[in-house]
């Protein structure tokens, strides 16, 4: 459409993969060019203010309209017919507009449209941003698609993974290779836990994932890198041949000594950045019977526990007023979360976060587990008082604001609830794992044997999705 007084200018913005039309008036455009006895200076705020004021995208690209169009299957679709004898600015292309658009389904569309990637620029360009992007999001995802190659260049790209300044990238890395079973990654596995172990973090969730991966492509349970090498040096041609090998069998004379790392009811605490949420709900007053003094372990399982709205059921077989304080949900949790963070090693970070309808956390960062702070955290514990609802939502979207975490425990009796602002379970559970799919932060989930049902089945599922694991308190 014409504009009276106006030119238009074509003019091409960001690489040339989108180009805008600018309409400039007469008067601005003589002021551009200017002449040898004009200042401009004077005016060049006034001018870019304008043009970025008048400036409206034209001539999508076919990749661009597809995103807007949030159909994932055109997107595969247009990625796909890009990928043949693609160059690397289609490739940066798919990386600008797909996967950085922070949807799942178009991120996932597009990493299924470069299936058909050939060998060529497209993909060395692709190589070279899995180390060297700075986004970590397009690091992960594209050695998510590296590791379903069979070609060399993606390969050693997904190994450099390993050793990516973020653990999280990391961590998408070896869970890469652990899908892949390639056996040929075991000498690469040994030496990223070397690298792990030089810079002190034996007992990093890092060093730890490089150990299970280890374990589920050999058979073998060792802790030290050393003691790895070991095993791969000696049994180097069956492993080689997918063969695991016989626990009973495997004599290692190592060096390494297993590290013990703390643990929370049981469950080991393998991660030297670590929130907690307790659950302080109302429900948490309850108290439980000891599993002996209901019939035992095959009764014990069979407590009314709590309902999905997070409220103490009554129940049938014993009243819980003449049971001992000891027995109070909370007052166990106290009692052993104070243990755990007395015992915790001074290099590792962890904080506190307690939930009922609010949220009140410890700190708003990671603090290192000094005499000092741990004075702090048992005053906090000591302010845990059973009341409210059940917002677990808001709990986990506070641990996860909460820079570096790299483990998550949660311990719930009950169903997320809220009276005034419904919580869907299912919907929660989607959410974590959108929010988790760059971060890959293991939430491990404790419950009580009493409340088993919908409470623990969401609990375990939150667990799984994560990577993390479900630990049940008697």
């Amino acid at each position: 459409m014409a504009v009276a007084g106006c030119d238009r200018l074509r003019v091409p913005v960001n690489s040339s993969i989108v180009s805008m039309d600018i309409l400039i008036p007469p008067r601005l455009r003589s002021m551009l060019r200017g002449s040898a006895h004009q200042e401009r200076p004077r005016m060049l705020t006034a001018t870019i203010l304008l043009l970025l004021c008048t400036a409206t995208p034209t001539d999508l690209s076919p990749l661009e309209k597809a995103v807007r169009s949030g159909d994932s299957k055109i997107v595969e679709q247009v990625v796909r017919a890009m990928a043949k004898g693609a160059s690397a600015a289609d490739m940066e292309a798919v990386i600008e507009h797909a996967l950085l658009s922070d949807k799942p389904a178009i991120e996932n569309a597009a990493i299924q449209g470069l299936n058909k990637l050939t060998p060529g620029p497209g993909l060395t360009w692709l190589c070279t941003q899995a180390k060297q992007h700075p986004r970590k999001q397009v690091r992960d995802l594209l050695i998510r698609y590296l590791a379903q190659r069979k070609d060399v260049d993606s390969f050693k790209a997904v190994l450099q993974g390993l050793y990516d300044q973020e653990d999280s990238v990391a961590l998408g890395a070896i869970q890469a290779l652990l899908k892949k079973e390639h056996n040929g990654a075991i000498p690469h596995l040994i030496r990223a836990l070397q690298y792990q172990e030089d810079r002190d973090r034996d007992l990093s969730l890092v060093a730890e994932k490089l150990r299970n991966t280890l374990s589920s492509l050999t058979g073998a349970d060792l802790f030290a890198a050393s003691e790895w090498d070991a095993l791969w040096k000696s049994n180097r041609k069956e492993l080689e041949k997918k063969k695991k090998l016989d626990p009973a069998k495997i004599v290692i004379k190592g060096t390494g000594v297993k590290i013990a790392p703390p643990n929370f009811f049981g469950q080991e605490l393998v991660s030297q950045k670590i929130v907690f949420i307790l659950d302080t709900s109302i429900s948490m007053e309850e108290k439980d019977p000891k599993p002996e003094s209901t019939g035992g372990e095959k009764d014990a399982g069979k407590g009314e526990g709590t309902t999905v709205g997070g409220q103490a059921r009554k129940r049938g077989g014993s009243d819980s007023d003449d049971l001992p304080d000891s027995r109070m949900r909370l007052r166990r949790v106290q009692k052993e979360l104070k243990r755990m963070v007395r015992e915790l090693p001074k290099d590792f970070q962890f904080c506190l976060i307690s939930f009922d309808e609010d949220v009140e956390l410890m700190s708003d960062f990671l603090i290192k587990a000094k005499p000092d702070q741990k004075r702090r955290a048992f005053k906090f514990i000591d302010r845990f008082d059973p009341r409210g609802f059940t917002s677990t939502d808001r709990a986990l979207e506070a641990a996860f604001k909460i820079k570096g975490v790299r483990t998550i425990v949660l311990l719930s009796d009950g169903m997320p609830y809220r009276a005034a602002d419904p919580i869907d379970g299912a919907a929660l559970l989607d959410h974590i794992e959108t929010i988790n799919r760059f971060e890959h932060i293991p939430i491990h989930t404790i419950g009580f044997r009493a409340t088993a049902g919908s409470a623990s089945s969401f609990l375990q599922e939150l667990s799984r999705r994560s990577g993390g694991k479900y630990t049940e308190i008697p």
